[in-house]
């Protein structure tokens, strides 16, 4: 991955009501540097993990609904939100396991026939030349506690549901991978709350972590990696996208630094089962010290590449290359760039100014 298609990556979501929109959007502008092209989470699918809390959960006759957004708030300020939509905390989904309840079954998560109804949609654009020639199909799949620990309050209920999310995962990978080729597939692992939960020791006791769940959480992640990644041929890209939140364009816990980062990615490569052909990591626009970046040099990345999340608007390009340039003191090995997370909580004015800082930065690699 040399090349420079790879130079930049997608996080995933973007602005936009259709995935035909994203891609009109995208291809011309940066087809020709991504790694992959996502269909971007579009329409009510840009709450990123929200949308499976009506959708997946409450209809589980093993699950029920203890906590939800509130149907009578004001319409005239929350107009172009679904009901669905929790607008804070304290209206944000939650959910238990009924009593008697020993194990949860998902049969379906939908992100696969999100796929096949973008793919359709992308292979036309690309056939046109809308979308660069070559440019591979990029599906973002989040982690198992991604889905449930956010709308848990109990280990146990979490357990449970996070077990049964486990398994709905590897039927849904295995779903993906007949409906794309493989040859023309990027899948990456979106990873949040398991880095809440490596890095959440001066955070626990208040929300969002305002409980601990057993067992120790590199294991865990290390658990789901080596599960589900192997189940990904090597004809696919796969990738890993390492998160530290985006609530209103704020991280839900402040890293420190990219140690924490940097050793889940080794896990994550040890433990993989196959080549993992890239991982993401956060740097914030107040971070362009030595400090944020030493621990890169303990990072061990196989034959993988490391895309920096170095791209920020609120600064733009001179910014975003000072944090380049401190980077670059700390890593020498293949990498590219990107925003610290998806694009869909911005405003859709704001990407074509973002794209241009993309290629601009990219340019100086």
């Amino acid at each position: 991955m040399s090349d420079k298609r790879a130079s930049v990556l997608m996080v995933g979501s973007v602005p936009a009501e259709t995935a035909e929109d994203v891609f009109r959007l995208l291809g011309p502008a940066l087809g020709e540097q991504l790694i992959g092209m996502s269909y971007g989470e579009p329409g009510f699918r840009n709450k990123w993990i929200v949308f499976n809390a009506p959708h997946v959960f409450e209809p589980n006759p093993g699950l029920e609904a203890v906590n939800k957004p509130k149907p009578n708030r004001d319409k005239s300020v929350y107009k172009h939100l679904e009901d669905w939509v929790p607008t804070s905390w304290e209206e944000m989904w939650r959910f238990r396991v009924r009593d008697g309840v020993e194990s949860v079954r998902f049969d379906n998560l939908h992100y696969s026939e999100f796929a096949q109804e973008s793919y359709r949609t992308f292979r036309r654009l690309r056939a046109e030349g809308v979308i660069p020639a070559g440019t591979r199909f990029q599906v973002s799949l989040p982690f198992p506690e991604d889905f449930t620990r956010w709308c848990t309050g109990a280990d146990a209920d979490f357990a449970i549901m996070t077990r049964g999310i486990e398994d709905a995962l590897v039927v849904e990978v295995d779903r993906l991978l007949g409906i794309v080729p493989h040859e023309d597939l990027v899948i990456q692992w979106d990873v949040c709350w398991e880095v809440f939960a490596c890095d959440a020791n001066d955070y626990l006791g208040r929300e969002p972590l305002a409980w601990r769940a057993s067992g120790d959480p590199f294991e865990r992640f290390g658990h789901y990696i080596e599960r589900l990644s192997p189940r990904v041929p090597e004809q696919v890209i796969l990738g890993m996208h390492l998160c530290y939140g985006d609530l209103e364009h704020t991280h839900l816990i402040e890293p420190r630094d990219l140690g924490i980062a940097v050793r889940m990615a080794n896990l994550a490569v040890s433990r993989a089962g196959r080549r993992l052909d890239f991982v993401h990591m956060p740097a914030p626009r107040n971070r362009t010290d030595d400090a944020y970046f030493e621990p890169l040099a303990d990072l061990h990345p196989g034959s993988g590449k490391l895309f920096i999340g170095l791209v920020h608007l609120t600064d733009g390009t001179q910014g975003s290359l000072r944090r380049l340039a401190t980077f670059k003191r700390h890593y020498r090995g293949p990498h590219g760039i990107a925003t610290e997370c998806g694009w869909g909580r911005r405003k859709a004015e704001t990407i074509p100014a973002l794209m241009q800082i993309h290629r601009a930065v990219a340019d100086a690699l």
